[in-house]
């Protein structure tokens, strides 16, 4: 079989045919659908190619496995603006019985005097007896406390409170040189949430999803019509969430929603968080679309434009031989 040949049978499978120069023809008609249809063509093109390069965030949620180990990190930035550092303790305890009274590890407590400015720093929480001398000055001068740091909790329901419960043995004896004045656990929250704080930042770069710190800037002020202390409670739903990013990254933290109530007590006050933990786990992934898709709709949005354009322009050209036709025929009236 010689080449020739071959090369006309291949000819014979072209579907896109050629015409001859010659044996076509430009028309106005033609002209205004071929601009109108690139127009059109070229106005999809930019909605799709700016649809390519949008990142999305796709959410789902399944039974929580555990992810992220068997213990819960607690990030807090409390001030107590009229409750000396002397007396503030940060107790934690859960439904498995665990109960721990002063908790230390990687908190921090700063004393604050009555303007709000910090001075001095506890790295480590004192035990025993409090200075008894700075802590009569302390209430004289109306200091407050800076608390912040973190702690780690079992990821079972629970709680964990500020008050003076660590000195409850000798704090009447305090109050008594003070007139009596009931505690005043009046307070701000700056910064509450469960998770590493590098992967919550890192988090809030990349994500737009999620209610990851809803206590953030809550003030509760003790009235200076109540003569007795406030116990406050926080009650908080935790969610745990996982966000994975572009790269395939996943952070493990957790959501959380939260009410609270506030109440007269003659005991000693409170600021309680108490603490629940869902059995499902929401995740959120970036992503964006991929190049073969957006190939697609690319081929799909010409191939569209130019078949409906063609039979658009076929009408109106046949449309208008059509009239002219009956105008030299004198029967268009």
């Amino acid at each position: 079989m010689s080449g020739s040949s071959i090369t006309n049978r291949l000819k014979s499978f072209d579907v896109y045919r050629k015409l001859p120069k010659d044996l076509t023809e430009p028309t106005m008609s033609g002209a205004m659908v071929s601009l109108i249809s690139t127009l059109i063509m070229g106005i999809l093109f930019i909605t799709e190619f700016k649809e390519f390069l949008q990142v999305y965030t796709v959410s789902e949620m399944f039974i929580d496995i555990n992810r992220g180990g068997e213990k819960l990190l607690v990030n807090v930035d409390l001030e107590f603006p009229r409750f000396p550092c002397d007396i503030i303790s940060l107790d934690a305890q859960d439904v498995m019985g665990s109960h721990h009274v002063n908790v230390g590890g990687n908190l921090i407590k700063k004393r604050m005097d009555s303007t709000g400015k910090t001075f001095e720093e506890f790295h480590d929480h004192p035990t025993g007896i409090p200075d008894w001398g700075r802590l009569k000055d302390a209430f004289v001068k109306q200091e407050g406390c800076h608390l912040l740091g973190s702690i780690e909790v079992n990821k079972v329901p629970g709680n964990f409170h500020v008050s003076c419960h660590a000195y409850q043995n000798f704090l009447g004896d305090i109050l008594a040189q003070n007139s009596g004045q009931a505690i005043d656990l009046s307070h701000k929250i700056n910064h509450i949430s469960f998770g590493s704080d590098q992967d919550l930042k890192e988090i809030k770069k990349k994500f737009d999803k999620g209610v990851l710190n809803p206590l953030d800037g809550v003030k509760m002020v003790k009235s200076e019509s109540v003569k007795n202390g406030v116990m406050t409670q926080y009650y908080i739903n935790v969610v745990p969430t996982t966000y994975q990013d572009m790269s395939g990254k996943e952070l493990y933290v957790h959501q959380f929603t939260v009410n609270s109530n506030s109440l007269e007590t003659g005991m000693l006050p409170a600021v309680y968080f108490r603490y629940d933990l869902s059995p499902v786990t929401v995740k959120y992934t970036l992503k964006k679309e991929s190049f073969f898709h957006f190939l697609v709709q690319i081929c799909a949005i010409i191939g569209g434009i130019f078949t409906v354009a063609g039979i658009i322009d076929s009408v109106i050209h046949k449309s208008v031989v059509h009239l002219l036709k009956k105008a030299q025929m004198g029967k268009l009236a």
